[in-house]
């Protein structure tokens, strides 16, 4: 056998490792990926000789391990709802701002379309041309029954099969990622118009850009499989950080900006704010050894 649980405990035991349940601790090992279970949680608890600081136990691990993944749950579960508003609002504001009667985008002409709808594409990272940006919102309708139903069968554009779709079925099908660049490409009266539903000032705006591009960092993160708990926050910036203080009243430095704040962030624009309250809860109560309860506790204080 070439993954052998048994030959992995015995590595670990020999790393120092005290196995407290053997048959609970062969569990994890064997069902929840020795990459994934393992080395990016062991490291935590490994020193500079790469053996097991004195007391740690199977059960610290296991602690961590299940910490980290109920955090990412929930988390994402706010996330969601945070996604479903922002694409709403996106979609809501574009129909609104630009009288779309129809509600059918694909029905206007494509200079319309370029030049005043989506006329900030160049602002999009990487940079996307306008039909395959069309071809992106349309990419996955047929995956929906209800909007498959509209398509025009002998339209022979791909794209324009779907000009009878309405805006606000379309972009059920858009991941965040493709609202939050329909967002980008949006004319400047769309982008204040979603901010004010979410009652951030305009003038945060490029806060307001760096925040969601965390979100849609932290959201693969989960869905990946990478270890949450001590993430680096990567569009830690100062014009976040401003958006921080309009928010919470509270000055941190873009140096400081721990995933806790990001949290904070997510609580209160998913209206979850038991999500920020328990997770320094949980964070305060997790029953693993001195000192690293302690490095722990220090990730979520703010």
């Amino acid at each position: 056998m070439i993954i052998d649980v048994e030959n992995i405990i015995q590595n670990l035991q020999k790393k120092g490792l005290n196995i407290t349940n053997n048959e609970e601790f062969k569990y994890y090992v064997k069902n929840f990926n020795v990459n994934t279970f393992l080395s990016d949680y062991c490291d935590f608890f490994v020193n500079n000789e790469e053996k097991f600081d004195d007391g740690v136990t199977s059960d610290d691990i296991i602690k961590l391990y299940n910490f980290d993944k109920n955090l990412g749950v929930h988390v994402f579960r706010c996330l969601l709802i945070i996604e479903k508003i922002i694409n709403t609002s996106v979609v809501y504001a574009t129909i609104n701002v630009h009288k779309i009667e129809d509600k059918c985008l694909l029905n206007i002409d494509e200079n319309t379309i370029k030049n005043s709808i989506l006329r900030n594409l160049n602002e999009i990272e990487p940079y996307t041309e306008f039909k395959p940006f069309l071809f992106k919102i349309t990419k996955y309708l047929e995956s929906n029954k209800s909007i498959k139903k509209l398509m025009i069968r002998d339209e022979q554009d791909n794209i324009y099969k779907w000009h009878n779709v309405p805006l606000d079925m379309m972009c059920l099908t858009w991941s965040f990622a493709m609202t939050f660049n329909f967002f980008i490409a949006s004319s400047l009266q769309v982008k204040q118009l979603v901010m004010e539903n979410l009652e951030i000032d305009k003038k945060y705006y490029e806060g307001f850009i760096d925040l969601i591009k965390n979100f849609i960092n932290i959201r693969n993160h989960i869905s990946h499989n990478i270890v949450l708990y001590n993430s680096q926050i990567k569009y830690a910036t100062d014009e976040l950080c401003d958006l921080y203080f309009y928010i919470f009243k509270q000055n941190i430095s873009k140096n400081d900006f721990k995933l806790i704040h990001l949290i904070r962030f997510i609580s209160v624009l998913s209206n979850q704010n038991r999500l920020f309250e328990r997770t320094i809860y949980f964070a305060k109560n997790l029953q693993i050894s001195e000192p690293f309860k302690s490095e722990i506790e220090k990730l979520f204080e703010i």
